[in-house]
Order: C-alpha cells, then sequence, then structure tokens
C-alpha cells in the first residue's frame, strides 16, 4: 500500500495503488470478473483529489483496454508529479517507475523516474534511471532529454560523495545545452546547477559568475528563477553577506514554490539570526515549522538552517533540537551539506560556544554583488511564473524535469 496517500481518503489510495499494480504486474490473477468488479472502485476515488480524477479515469480506460500506454504513463506522471508536491515519497517513486515502465523506450518518462528517486534520496535508483534515459535520448537527439539527464546525474553523484563526477556532469550538460540542443533556457539551468555545485565546493567567485549566465539566460518568467535568486541569497549567508542576503529574500520567498518556501523561509532565518534581528528569525522559523509537515522535501537542509539560527542567538535549547532533526534526517538520506552545518552546531550548543567551524566563504571582487543582487530584485519583482505560457518558456511540464 502507499501510506502517504491515507490523508486523502481510502478509495484514492486504494485506486492508485492497484493502478500502479496492474501496470507493473500485468493481469488481475483473480480473473476477468474481479479485476471488472476492482475497477468499478475507481469511481469512489474521484473527488478525494479533484484535480487528479481525469488521471484517474484515463488509468481507469487504460485498465479496460480503452486508453494507450502512452496516456496512461502520463496519467501516472501527473500523479507523480502531486505526490512529489506534497512531499510523498513513495507515491511519488512508485508512480514515476510505473510509467517509466509502461513506455521504456521513453527517455522523458525514464527522465521522470529518476528525478522522484533523486528528489527522496534514492540515489543509487535515480542513477539507473538517469543513465538510461541519457543513453535513450543520445540514440533518439532528444537532445533537451540528454541535457537534462547529465544535469540529474552530476546531482546523484554529487549525493553520492563523488564531486568530480559530478562536475563533469554539469559541464557536460553545460556544452550540451548549447552545442545540442540550442536553447538558452536549459543552458540557464545548467549554469544554475554549476552555481550550485561551485558554491559547494567553496568557490564564489565562480558561483556568481555561473549566477550572472543563468540570470542573463534565463526567459523572464522561468520557473526557476525565484530558485536562482534564493540561491544567491544562500550563497551570500556562506559568504556571511547576511545583510545583503535578508531584503532579497524577503522579495524571493512570496514567488517561491510551496515546497521550496520550505528552504526560503528557514534561510531567511538563518540570516536574520546572523544579522541579529529577532524578529526575522521568529518570522522565518515560525513559517519553517508551518510547511515542513506538509513539504518535507527539504526538511534536513531546513532544520539545518534553523539550527544555525538558533546558535547564533544563544537559543540553546532550540538549536539543539533543531540540528538534532536535521542530522536524524540526514543519516536517512543523502543529505551531506546540511549534516555539515547541523554537526557543529551541535557541538558549539554542547560546549555552550559560539564558536563553530563555518569560516567565511569570501570572493575576491564583491564590486559584481551589488548588481547581481539589483538585477535579481528587479526580474523576481516582474516574475508571474505560471500565468506566463509556461510550456513556451520551460519546455514540456512535468516530463522533462531534472
Amino acid at each position: 500500500m502507499l501510506p502517504a496517500l491515507r490523508d486523502v481518503g481510502d478509495d484514492f489510495e486504494w485506486a492508485v495503488w492497484y493502478a500502479v499494480w496492474r501496470v507493473r504486474d500485468g493481469e488481475e490473477p483473480a480473473g476477468p470478473a474481479a479485476a471488472a468488479e476492482r475497477l468499478d472502485r475507481f469511481a469512489a476515488a474521484f473527488g478525494c483529489v479533484p484535480e487528479l480524477d481525469d488521471a484517474l479515469r484515463t488509468l481507469a480506460g487504460y485498465l479496460r483496454g480503452e486508453q494507450t500506454r502512452k496516456a496512461a504513463a502520463d496519467a501516472l506522471l501527473r500523479i507523480s508529479e502531486w505526490a512529489l508536491e506534497r512531499g510523498s515519497a513513495e507515491p511519488a517513486i512508485q508512480c514515476a517507475e510505473a510509467a517509466a515502465a509502461l513506455m521504456p523506450d521513453s527517455s522523458r518518462r525514464v527522465l521522470a523516474a529518476g528525478r522522484a528517486n533523486r528528489f527522496f534520496s534514492e540515489p543509487a535508483r535515480a542513477a539507473i534511471h538517469y543513465e538510461r534515459a541519457m543513453t535513450l535520448a543520445r540514440l533518439a537527439r532528444k537532445w533537451r532529454t540528454y541535457v537534462r539527464a547529465h544535469m540529474g546525474l552530476g546531482h546523484v553523484k554529487k549525493a553520492l560523495g563523488d564531486p568530480s563526477a559530478a562536475r563533469a556532469h554539469f559541464y557536460t550538460a553545460a556544452r550540451a545545452a548549447r552545442s545540442l540542443s540550442g536553447e538558452k533556457w536549459l543552458a540557464a539551468q545548467t549554469r544554475h546547477d554549476l552555481m550550485g555545485h561551485a558554491a559547494e565546493r567553496g568557490s564564489p567567485d565562480e558561483a556568481l559568475y555561473h549566477a550572472g549566465k543563468a540570470l542573463e539566460w534565463y526567459p523572464t518568467h522561468h520557473s526557476s528563477l525565484p530558485a536562482l535568486a534564493h540561491d544567491v541569497a544562500f550563497l551570500l549567508v556562506r559568504m556571511h553577506e547576511h545583510a545583503l542576503a535578508v531584503p532579497l529574500l524577503k522579495a524571493t520567498i512570496p514567488k517561491l514554490a510551496p515546497r521550496e518556501q520550505v528552504i526560503g523561509w528557514s534561510t531567511l532565518a538563518r540570516a536574520s539570526a546572523w544579522s541579529g534581528d529577532y524578529a526575522g528569525y521568529k518570522e522565518g522559523a515560525e513559517n519553517t515549522l508551518r510547511l515542513v509537515g506538509l513539504f518535507d522535501l527539504h526538511a534536513a537542509a531546513a532544520f539545518a538552517n534553523l539550527a544555525s539560527g538558533a546558535h547564533r542567538l544563544e537559543f540553546w535549547n532550540e538549536a539543539e533540537q533543531y540540528a538534532l532533526r536535521s542530522l536524524e534526517i540526514s543519516a536517512k538520506g543523502a543529505h551531506a551539506e546540511a549534516a555539515a552545518v547541523a554537526r557543529p552546531v551541535l557541538e558549539g550548543v554542547r560546549a555552550r560556544s559560539l564558536a563553530v567551524p563555518d569560516a567565511p566563504r569570501q570572493c575576491r571582487d564583491k564590486s559584481r554583488i551589488p548588481p547581481l543582487i539589483a538585477a535579481l530584485a528587479a526580474r523576481v519583482a516582474l516574475w508571474r511564473g505560471e500565468t506566463w505560457k509556461r510550456k513556451l518558456q520551460s519546455g514540456r511540464e512535468h516530463l522533462d524535469r531534472v
């Protein structure tokens, strides 16, 4: 069963489980009569999640022989995407992998299976899907998917502790985005990933360079633009430029997708605490705790940020609780960076010391920071995201994401 779906009704849970089971395992073992009776139960699931009623009808039609494999695969991916938005790991992964099983030669569906596994800290399984997507895309000359498979595999290699391999995949994606796909918005996404990788390696100059390129190449209303603004703000937090990060975060958080707001609010809490702003820390922490139970995708990093902020303000008990929670979540998945923040905070809290090994990562040329922040703030203010021809700005919807 898929326990993460129980909060939306047993009928919906059963319908999704049954569809995945039939797609993966084939015929109903109890015979045609039992299969027809069970398919009639699909009607009871309609209305539990109204935006997924069409997907359930498509799956029921496929199991009756009335819909194509392609239609059923896309219906499963819609359910997977919905579950991913809610932070529900098992249904997101199972539905995406069932879609890939229905269309085994579709690089885009295989890519979606890799993405679901990567998001929920299953790097080994994600790597298998990304490598297969890469091969299928290269053979079919589907360069957009080929680029995104390299990007996804780069993230997987990073999570598995192989930064050199991650860097190689990110750079391959960046080169292919310009030379093979010829799409600047896709090249912007590769630069965005390279920025994050450079920041984690402690190379702020390189990170700022890639951030500038990503901002230059992203279309005005690209869905990842607010995430880029947050990531630049987080880079500033790494550099201990907290006063510069706070206003950018306040402008950006309302534009983030709900699941991304968890990390956005926690970054604001951390930056505010290090700026000596208790009210800002409290606001960020309260909103993080309100959302993290609904969208736990970034929970490890969010609790690490809260731990850092609470530690800075000498809220020892809060800092210890947040650090322990971050480490607990990190131990269950690939969250090495969150653990690297939480562990020294925990040691500092227990020693009642504010000293932690978190040296600022300074860049050689700080003059590029104010223009970048100003440009990001202006672009975020204009951003209308979902309301502005998203398919043309960002490519196909859920099928092409990394």
